[in-house]
């Protein structure tokens, strides 16, 4: 009988290959050997999946720049076939089939990605920031006025929330950073009034009850969802019988890809649940004779969705070409009850959930709820879900922002059975997903910003400064003058208090009131500093903080972000609005509003207001 010891080096020596770490060094410089218990759990969940160690064969080059391995059959990406001798000049992806046999993924990438111009921007979560014609949501109407608005201010960006698909149910999910699909558009962000065919269509009566929940400050998605599908439903039976060639066009080019997330938006809807683990057996696989025939007996529920997508799409394209270029923030994954998770099964582990070890900032660790694609396996399908995710957010916007860009490293994964701080990092072909980003970036004209934030491992940030992969910092982490040249600065992320939170205090208050652990020392001390920055006494109590004070606050701290040496900065709406609350509260579950908190005021008042004017002020005259 195999000791303990002998049991764990047996299972790192058979899990190593398919990049499985046997430990990490954390946060604070000390090491953390990956438990034999976690490594049992992940070699479990690869033997029911089928995973090997076979790392397929994969080959990256330069175009133009000789490769010794590049001599053979080659079919590119246009579908044409040639004789490749060391050269291929086509950036892009292609087959080669060497001349000793076998089959290799080509990927032919160029060295650099483009770097925006020094600048600055704003930094919006697109749920919360509400007109007067919202429909108790942000929507992409919206975007593409705080995107004009930020023109005439001197912007050059806009960074948005993820805008990914949810499901169409009657209850959608509030986090954007657990989507349905990172490849399509959420529906509930469609402005109804601009939709083709809205303006021969009545919906007065839904527009005011739509407008009518801006009243509320604590959004409901599912009113809202409610009121917008039946506008929707509404316009398509009066379009439906003669839609537009561009729609045509723009259906035949998204392909197959599309029609399986308008079958399974049907399906999700029919069942009023996500879950397609609990459909029934002969719909969970998105290639079952079953799917097939719902799709033909509901067409046109099918093709309602598929609509409701290039709606969607045009909207956003708008938004994203109304002067600034805006910045698309990309979810590290996607929910287990997604359609994505539907259609890429075969490469997702559900057994594991991503997230992040403990640090100084979360010391409970993080799990997110999200379940890792199998790195050999996003191998054996030429890592069309990168490509495709990559690809669908750079067809509407200029610049995309990884969320947690340690994601093309290595992930944290954490068994469904155990606790956060008992997870393993799992390493991805890095080399390749690099190659994939500058390759459709290119392509796109686009510019690229990876969140660096947290535990990041050894040269990642000097490969990010080689390939001009911008990196990302907050101002709540990292001293300004320790920020990049190429980077994004940012005061806060969404997961981290506001100015107006610190400085009052109330921030603590909401810790305090869920129960939820903190360097409390460390905040005092970040307090302390903010208030010297801004001129308030270092001793007067939270509650007497006045709205003066606040503003003194936001003005001092973004005066010091406005100094630091990153590309662009970027400032938060909800800083301009005074706002005191975090959008989200990780790990407070239902104990917090997280994702549902709107803006106090129309966006458009917040962006002309003289708090904003003075950060406008701020920026311009320092950037």
């Amino acid at each position: 009988m195999l000791s303990e010891q002998e049991c764990r080096q047996t299972l790192v020596s058979r899990l190593s290959p398919t990049g499985v770490s046997a430990g990490y060094v954390n946060a604070t410089g000390a090491y953390v050997a990956t438990s034999t218990e976690t490594l049992a759990l992940v070699a479990e969940a690869f033997t029911k999946q089928g995973v090997s160690d076979a790392n397929g064969e994969l080959l990256i080059c330069t175009p133009g720049r000789y490769h010794p391995g590049l001599f053979g059959s080659i079919v590119k990406e246009s579908g044409r076939t040639c004789r490749a001798a060391g050269y291929i000049n086509e950036a892009g992806y292609h087959v080669l089939y060497p001349d000793g046999g076998g089959r290799k993924f080509v990927i032919a990438a160029p060295e650099q990605l483009r770097i925006p111009e020094r600048g600055w921007g704003w930094q919006v979560q697109l749920y919360s920031a509400r007109s007067a014609y919202s429909w108790g949501i942000g929507d992409f109407r919206d975007l593409a006025m705080i995107c004009r608005l930020a023109t005439e201010q001197g912007a050059s960006c806009v960074q948005v929330s993820p805008v990914h698909a949810t499901a169409p149910i009657s209850r959608p999910q509030d986090s954007p950073y657990s989507p349905a699909s990172r490849e399509f558009l959420n529906l509930l962000h469609v402005a109804i009034g601009l939709v083709p065919g809205a303006d021969v269509t009545n919906i007065s009566d839904l527009a005011a009850a739509g407008r009518k929940l801006n009243a509320e400050r604590v959004i409901d998605r599912a009113a809202v969802w409610k009121l917008k599908l039946t506008a929707l439903e509404r316009i398509w039976e009066v379009v439906k019988a003669d839609l537009p060639l561009e729609y045509q066009v723009w259906r035949d080019t998204q392909g197959t890809r599309l029609t399986r997330f308008a079958i399974w938006s049907a399906i999700a809807e029919q069942l009023d649940t996500p879950e397609w683990m609990q459909w029934p057996d002969e719909l969970r696989r998105p290639d079952s004779d079953m799917v097939r025939d719902f799709a033909s007996h509901n067409g046109e529920r099918v093709e309602f969705y598929a609509w409701c997508q290039w709606a969607a799409a045009g909207q956003f394209y708008s938004a994203c070409h109304s002067g600034v270029d805006v910045i698309a923030d990309v979810a590290v994954g996607f929910d287990a009850n997604s359609e994505d998770a539907w259609n890429y099964q075969d490469v997702v582990c559900f057994d594991f959930e991503i997230g992040a070890p403990p640090d100084t900032h979360n010391i409970e660790g993080q799990r997110w709820g999200l379940p890792p694609l199998l790195p050999t396996k996003l191998v054996e399908t030429d890592f069309r879900p990168f490509i495709n995710m990559v690809r669908a957010t750079l067809t509407h916007t200029a610049a995309l922002r990884l969320d947690h860009v340690m994601q093309l490293w290595r992930l944290y994964w954490v068994p469904q059975s155990l606790s956060a701080f008992q997870g393993v990092y799992v390493y991805y072909p890095v080399d390749a997903l690099l190659a994939i980003l500058r390759v459709e970036a290119v392509r796109s004209g686009a510019w690229i910003v990876g969140e660096d934030m947290g535990t990041v491992a050894a040269g990642v940030r000097e490969t990010m400064a080689t390939i001009g992969l911008l990196g990302n910092r907050s101002a709540m982490r990292t001293p300004v003058t320790d920020f990049p040249e190429l980077g994004v600065g940012t005061s806060s992320t969404h997961d981290q208090v506001t100015v107006a939170g610190l400085i009052t205090g109330s921030d603590v208050d909401d810790l305090i009131r869920i129960g939820k652990g903190a360097d409390f020392a460390q905040i005092a001390n970040t307090r302390r500093g903010l208030a010297e920055l801004a001129g308030i006494a270092a001793e007067k109590p939270p509650e007497d903080i006045t709205e003066a004070d606040v503003h003194a606050a936001v003005v001092a701290r973004y005066q010091l972000l406005s100094s630091a040496p990153s590309r662009l900065v970027l400032v938060t709406l909800e800083d301009a609005a005074m706002v005191r609350e975090r959008p989200n509260m990780p790990g407070a579950g239902s104990a917090y509003p997280s994702w549902c908190l709107a803006l106090p005021r129309r966006v458009d008042d917040v962006m002309r207001s003289p708090l904003a004017r003075d950060l406008v002020d701020v920026m311009n005259e320092a950037r």
